[in-house]
């Protein structure tokens, strides 16, 4: 499959193992930009594996466990350090859905691109070095629990979906959860979610992308494609709690607030070619709104800064994974409830009074070249297309989105989304 946008090309073929390549060729790019992801994130603690019909368990944190360990090869060197030697910058991160192994470069892209391939289809697990991992992850867990950002995201997180869904556990779990961990638990974890039929790969930069498509061909795993797994998530409470706070070691205020969105209890899995154009033109509405209420342009971000209530650009941001969605609005203010209980006013009016022509049409054009300036920077388009593929979207899509979406479709999101019986807050106040 080959879409064009912007003069750009997204070449998609689906491996007889089941594995999917995106590759994106763009003549010209100084660095090429190669990641190699896995649907397999913090949230995928319960499944069954295909094949069986008894639920698998495991403790919380293992997805990220696993993406520390498989670096570590048998011979001793690190994949990193094998990467860094040939002028490759590589890194990897675990998400709430994905796991990614990625690297950057200049030269000697076919060799780095090979490592990539061969150290995470190569896992090397031993009593020792688990044991020895989890002291250093769980000093990177106290690290977290003691960040305030962090702990503000999570309040707000478990005032929306509770305490029974995967999605309020910690990415690394805890110190109890991974002391729990074995090399048999992770290579279980392993040949389960790093199964070709379950990854994707993308590369973006300068290339022929038929050798690059038998580069890769040659070099991953020969098997059989398989069934989807069964994923588990856990239950979504009826109500939202409306709020939590917490004292931390911080000079000002900081809030969280925002909306669950219970219209999509789970992405309706349309095929990747097809896209998901109704979450993407959801997406861009709430953009948006969010610019329009809460914009460094606006009167309204204006009045708080001038009354100095806030005196840094608001956090506004979508999300929208597998079986959950919410929207949230972020800042730091001495005021903390005076600016939540502005910005509900603020909603209110504009619900009453819809968006003005002029300002819509000013900020849909401001986000649209926003977007096709992402195209510019190869590390931006292959980190958007990995995250986007592991909801069921496809990125190109959003750019006819952009130019097609309408005023009165904005305004029908701007009245359901915003429901205040969905909403929840979360503070952190200085000790």
């Amino acid at each position: 499959m080959v879409k064009e946008k912007l003069n750009e090309k997204m070449y998609l073929k689906h491996l007889e193992n089941g594995l999917d390549v995106i590759l994106i060729p763009k003549e010209g790019a100084i660095k090429n930009y190669a990641v190699y992801g896995t649907h397999f994130g913090s949230l995928n603690n319960k499944f069954t594996v295909p094949g069986e019909s008894v639920v698998t368990e495991v403790p919380d944190g293992v997805a990220h466990f696993l993406e520390h360990k498989l670096f570590e090869e048998e011979d001793g060197v690190n994949a990193l350090d094998k990467l860094s030697k040939i002028g490759a910058n590589a890194n990897a991160y675990t998400s709430f859905n994905h796991t990614a192994y990625l690297f950057e470069g200049t030269e000697n892209f076919e060799k780095a691109l090979d490592i990539l391939i061969s150290f995470v289809q190569n896992p090397y697990l031993t009593d020792e070095n688990v044991e020895k991992e989890k002291g250093i992850i769980g000093q990177e867990i106290k690290m977290y629990d003691d960040d305030p950002e962090w702990q503000l995201f999570f309040n707000f997180l478990k005032c929306l979906y509770g305490d029974k869904h995967a999605l309020t556990i910690d990415i690394a779990g805890t110190v109890e959860s991974i002391s729990e961990i074995t090399p048999d638990i992770l290579y279980r974890c392993y040949h389960t979610f790093y199964d070709p039929s379950n990854m994707v790969m993308c590369v973006v930069g300068d290339f022929d992308v038929e050798h690059v498509f038998d580069f890769i061909e040659k070099r991953v795993k020969d098997t059989k494609e398989k069934p989807a797994i069964k994923r588990y998530y856990g239950e979504i409470p009826t109500e939202v709690k409306k709020s939590i706070e917490r004292k931390m070691d911080i000079s000002m205020p900081m809030f969280m607030l925002g909306f669950r969105d219970d219209s999509k209890k789970e992405l309706v899995d349309s095929g990747y070619e097809k896209g998901n154009m109704d979450l993407i033109h959801k997406h861009i509405a709430l953009e948006i709104i969010f610019e329009m209420l809460l914009g460094k342009s606006s009167k309204f971000y204006e009045e708080l800064y001038n009354e100095g209530l806030v005196k840094k650009e608001f956090g506004t941001d979508y999300t929208f994974e597998e079986n959950y969605a919410y929207s949230s609005i972020s800042n730091e203010s001495a005021s903390p409830e005076q600016v939540i209980e502005m910005i509900k006013q603020r909603i209110e009016e504009l619900k009453r009074s819809g968006l003005d022509e002029n300002e819509f049409q000013r900020i849909k054009r401001m986000l649209y070249g926003e977007y096709v300036y992402l195209f510019n920077d190869v590390t931006k388009i292959g980190s958007v297309v990995i995250s986007d593929y592991f909801k069921g979207v496809n990125s190109f899509d959003y750019v006819d989105a952009y130019k097609d979406i309408e005023k009165f479709f904005v305004e029908q999101v701007l009245q359901e989304h915003f429901d205040f019986g969905k909403m929840a807050v979360s503070i952190i106040r200085p000790q």
